[in-house]
């Protein structure tokens, strides 16, 4: 399979890119050669990244709008959970679908997902086409979370996985989690060389708790069972005293800022200007649209910098450039995927900006607008994996995916209440 991408803006100039077997193969001026498929952006598109989201429970997206302006703790357990004892593998496949309907349209090309029934995900993922990391959830009050499913599941999954899916190790959190199923889940990530996607310090009464039942922090709990690694991939890492980035840095873990979830929920702020100065790579991620309401990472990046500008009371604390990063570059290291970049050699993975489009104009900096601009509604293409996944704005089956996922919880008159 072969695509040629012809007359497209990359770092002010306008180049074509060739794409063979799912990388990029070419880049240069003029490439006249025969392709499977071709793409003429001339001179009037950019093309970036695939964007990669973190830390996202797509799903949730039949949740969004139900349960609002609410804490963590009664959301999670009041609105949340209770709903979530209704889900059918019905439910999450379309839901699934929904929800990677949204990702391609904001134009994320790989995400790095925790939710349940995995099965059902791994469908709507692999008839979709999009790159994903799939969590195996480990929870200690449910059959589904336990961690013999999970040993099941992996050894069914991992027989029929395309390259574009990977599995991974998922603990909820250390208080839905058992010390003993945290240790086993690090072996068993250790032995099957898999990453742990994992919620860690997202609340002050997380770290209270932990103190109360550990007589330590959740780093340092972490850290004495011999958990933290560099295949741990941590969500949201709010309430971390100094000691505990010093331990993960220590550990090469990877962190998923979660702005917007964060603010809406008052979970707290990331503590970016303490882990800037370290050698810690943070990712940037959405969460679930449940409780951001969206999956638009372009959105996720521009409140994500703003936040810490008006935190630390400085413009200069974190630029376009470095949480651009985050969302590409940066999510590919932790993933552990040749992504991110535009470079013979990485995956193709890659989106199309409209520069003719209101919001992208005047283009001073290609960057700058990305963050600032929130450039969602500019995207054209999307390819991942060296296919195109939505052409001029349009993704196959989209009214219908749109139109089954409707129906879901429609007929149950408690649900929305």
């Amino acid at each position: 399979m072969r695509l040629l991408i012809k007359n497209v803006i990359l770092e002010n100039k306008k180049i074509d890119i060739l794409v063979e077997k799912g990388k990029i193969s070419k880049i240069g001026k003029n490439l006249n050669l025969k392709a499977n498929e071709k793409i003429d952006a001339k001179g009037e598109k950019a093309v970036i990244p695939g964007l990669i989201n973190c830390h996202s429970h797509g799903a949730m997206i039949l949740f969004r709008g139900i349960a609002e302006d609410l804490p963590l703790k009664e959301w999670l357990e009041k609105k949340i959970w209770p709903r979530e004892a209704k889900l059918t593998e019905d439910d999450v496949y379309w839901g699934t679908k929904l929800a990677i309907l949204e990702m391609i349209k904001s134009g994320i090309t790989t995400f790095n997902e925790m939710y349940w029934f995995e099965e059902a995900q791994f469908a709507a993922i692999k008839e979709m086409g999009i790159r994903a990391f799939l969590g195996l959830v480990i929870l200690d009050f449910l059959p589904m979370g336990s961690k013999e499913k999970v040993e099941k599941l992996a050894q069914k999954l991992k027989r029929n996985l395309p390259p574009t899916i990977q599995f991974t190790i998922a603990p909820h959190a250390i208080y839905t989690v058992s010390k003993e199923n945290l240790i086993w889940a690090k072996n068993f990530a250790k032995k099957h060389k898999l990453l742990i996607h994992m919620h860690l310090a997202e609340t002050e009464n997380e770290v209270k708790d932990c103190l109360k039942k550990y007589k330590m922090r959740p780093v340092e709990f972490l850290e004495k069972i011999g958990f933290l690694n560099k295949n741990c991939i941590f969500a949201h890492c709010i309430w971390l005293s100094d000691r505990e980035i010093e331990i993960l840095e220590k550990r090469s873990c990877h962190l998923v800022y979660n702005p917007t979830s964060n603010m809406k929920l008052v979970s707290g702020i990331f503590p970016w200007k303490k882990i800037k100065k370290r050698k810690l790579n943070v990712c940037l991620g959405t969460d679930g649209p449940a409780s951001n309401n969206s999956l638009n990472l372009f959105l996720e990046m521009k409140i994500g910098a703003l936040l810490q500008k008006i935190e630390n009371k400085d413009p200069t604390i974190i630029s376009a450039k470095e949480i651009f990063q985050m969302a590409t570059k940066n999510g590919a290291k932790a993933l552990r995927i040749e992504a991110g970049q535009i470079k013979v050699g990485k995956l193709a993975d890659l989106v199309l900006i409209d520069l003719n489009k209101i919001e992208a104009f005047p283009n001073y900096d290609l960057i700058s607008n990305l963050v600032y601009s929130d450039l969602k509604s500019c995207i054209s293409e999307v390819i991942c994996d060296g296919k195109i996944l939505m052409r001029d704005g349009k993704i196959e089956n989209e009214k219908e995916i749109i139109k089954r996922a409707k129906k879901r919880f429609l007929d149950d008159e408690s649900f929305g209440n």
